[in-house]
């Protein structure tokens, strides 16, 4: 009887776990695949004609890579989906806003490593009031060691840069991470400089927004490749480490959002599949 009351908590701990990790996070707070709960499921006060909550624009700015649950809590509220109770590494949140008179909802995920603090984040749909994340693999932007852009580099961040003005994103954060190989030093610094190059041919392409640059070398790997692999394969399985992601922060909610808000005026939401 002991063994079976063991068991069936195990079981039911392994059951609450996974229903708070839908997108099959890992341990580093990643994935391949972010699923995104119906709007319908949101839990947030509503009478069932208005879904999510209206945010401070400004505290959803704030929110960065390495922020605990508590301090994520404090600037934008509780999650508003029912991922589960324990192990929850996946917050999704439905906000509402204002563009151009028209009432809209994009949603936002969070992604916690197994520390539980934030790591990766999300929007839905990439672009929605300014928002959303760009996520390029660095191979393809730079040749191996180097920080200068190739040619198709160049066209990749003209045509992230053609979405930044039409997004009329306010702050873009650049961040770049490398593999694991090398040094600590050599890493950070190879970052940096790949973060800031990007940064430099979005303003030249024309973004017109506050920026900042991240470099964070061998930090945040999301494959090990622990597999006895050496020289070239061992190279290319380090692949998805390096990479640069562009995330993006749009407008601050403007006066008349505020008035519209707080009178009560609803518009048509928008039609999710």
């Amino acid at each position: 009887m002991k063994f079976s009351r063991t068991l069936l908590a195990v079981i039911a701990a392994t059951t609450l776990a996974a229903c708070g990790n839908l997108s099959n996070v890992d341990a580093n707070g990643q994935t391949d695949n972010p699923v995104w709960p119906k709007i319908s499921q949101d839990t947030f006060n509503h009478d069932g004609s208005q879904f999510g909550s209206w945010p401070n624009w400004a505290n959803v700015r704030m929110i960065e890579r390495g922020m605990n649950k508590s301090q994520i809590r404090q600037l934008i509220g509780n999650p508003q989906f029912a991922e589960g109770l324990y192990g929850v590494r996946e917050w999704d949140y439905a906000f509402n806003y204002r563009e151009n008179g028209i009432h809209k909802i994009c949603q936002y995920k969070v992604l916690f490593d197994s520390k539980m603090n934030a790591q990766s984040f999300y929007w839905h749909p990439n672009g929605c009031y300014g928002n959303g994340t760009f996520r390029l693999s660095a191979d393809f932007l730079f040749d191996f060691d180097k920080y200068n852009l190739t040619p198709n580099g160049k066209k990749v961040v003209a045509d992230i840069a053609k979405e930044l003005k039409a997004m009329k994103a306010q702050k873009v954060i650049v961040e770049g991470y490398t593999d694991r190989l090398g040094s600590v030093a050599y890493n950070l610094r190879l970052s940096q400089q790949r973060a800031d190059r990007v940064k430099s041919w979005l303003i030249h392409d024309g973004v017109k927004a506050e920026f900042k640059t991240i470099g964070y070398g061998k930090a945040n790997q999301v494959k090990a490749c622990d597999n006895g692999l050496t020289g070239k394969a061992l190279k290319e399985c380090l692949a998805p480490n390096r990479r640069v992601i562009i995330r993006a922060f749009g407008q601050a909610v403007q006066s008349s959002d505020v008035y519209k808000m707080n009178s009560g005026v609803k518009g048509p939401a928008p039609m999710y599949k």
